[in-house]
């Protein structure tokens, strides 16, 4: 469909199969075929960022660099099912979009703002490349951020944290870690801050009919304990969700989107958030969306939730242990969080009311998305329902 020359060998290539449309690096040996690790396209797409830092436009692509760092050997890194990555220099990882999404699409202004605003709790980003679909929307083709190295998926350092405070029977032991975590959200947010506005009634209104609308679609699950639990208490979970249509005034602003412990990678004992695609189950418009800064809130404390599941499902533990260490985790988490916002001023971001109503949601999501796409997840909203109905904090 189009395409941008990184050099006279190298190319990024905007493929149609059907309705799919993918971001893919190319080279010329010969004839043009798919560029694989080693090959040089990222190494030469690095030189194209190298070369004139700031933004420009090429065609309908628009380039945005931050770094002037050409460097040389590549590598596969094979954990991203989104993107194709490469690592390389030891030093850059670049990500071509190999399953391009539906435009507009909101991380290159979210990672811009956060750079601008100074945030150094991102891989620090060295450029993107959007492209100009014919219908007008702009979406993400490729982007390089900083190479974290020993970086580990919070679904992993998360479950092994809360596994070993568990076998200890330590529910402090994930403190500093907790509150690690609330600050370097609420630091997201701060420097988010700059994006905010108020909700209006539209939004408010907006908000619930999507949740009662996944309310009935979760309902409608069969063969799932969970589901069938959320029919049981069906009248009780609207009640909760109606808080939604009450948000009106509320601040909001250009929020991750997405918010779990998947998308917090640690890498020298810092924390990292990564992943500002906006969440997968919305449209591309709806994922443009300013949110309250709750829904990033309770998408993490749910997350913690999830984890104990999980801990709990590959290794035999103690459910009360357990149970008190996730709890400690989550209570950590958030006044960490509310204090370090505060005390930057920017306290008024956040509204915790919906907290509970956005958490059924996130569970709801879980449900629907393992029964269309990977049953063998429901064991993990199967447990997280009945547990969050009980709670009474």
């Amino acid at each position: 469909m189009d395409w941008l020359d990184l050099s006279d060998e190298h190319r990024l290539a905007i493929v149609a199969a059907g309705s799919a449309r993918s971001a893919l690096p190319m080279a010329r040996r010969g004839g043009w075929h798919r560029a694989r690790p080693g090959e040089g396209a990222s190494t030469a797409l690095l030189r194209v960022l190298a070369a004139q830092p700031g933004d420009r436009q090429i065609g309908r692509f628009h380039v945005r660099s931050w770094a002037a760092r050409p460097l040389e050997g590549e590598r596969a890194m094979n954990v991203d099912q989104t993107n194709e990555s490469v690592i390389v220099g030891d030093q850059a990882v670049v990500k071509w979009a190999v399953h391009l999404q539906e435009g507009p699409h909101p991380a290159p202004q979210r990672i811009t703002t956060l750079r601008d605003a100074g945030f150094t709790g991102i891989p620090q980003p060295w450029g993107v490349i959007t492209w100009q679909a014919p219908n007008g929307e702009e979406t993400v083709t490729g982007y390089v951020d900083e190479y974290l190295p020993g970086a580990v998926d919070g679904w992993t350092w998360a479950v092994e944290m809360m596994t070993a405070a568990t076998l200890a029977a330590d529910p402090d032991a994930t403190a500093a870690t907790a509150r690690q975590l609330g600050v370097l959200v609420a630091d997201m947010h701060s420097a988010l801050a700059a994006t905010a506005s108020t909700a209006s009634s539209a939004d408010a209104h907006r908000w619930h009919m999507a949740a009662t609308a996944l309310l009935e679609t979760a309902c409608a699950i069969t063969g799932s304990a969970s589901a069938e639990v959320l029919r049981a208490h069906r009248a009780q979970v609207a009640e909760e969700l109606a808080l939604l249509a009450s948000l009106t005034g509320a601040a909001v602003l250009d929020g991750h989107g997405d918010l779990h412990v998947g998308q917090v990678l640690r890498s020298d004992g810092k924390l990292f958030v990564t992943d500002f695609d906006g969440n997968p189950v919305l449209t591309a418009a709806e994922r443009m969306h300013p949110i309250p800064a709750v829904v990033d809130v309770a998408g993490m404390v749910q997350s913690l939730v999830h984890v104990a599941i999980v801990a709990r499902r590959y290794t035999a533990l103690d459910p009360g242990a357990l149970h008190a260490v996730e709890a400690a985790t989550r209570r950590v988490f958030v006044q960490a969080y509310t204090a370090r916002l505060t005390a930057g001023g920017h306290g008024h971001l956040f509204e915790p009311r919906p907290l509970r109503a956005l958490r059924l949601v996130q569970v709801m999501r879980e449900m629907i998305y393992a029964a269309q796409h990977l049953p063998r997840w429901m064991y993990v909203p199967d447990a997280a329902l009945p547990a969050l109905l009980d709670d009474e904090e």
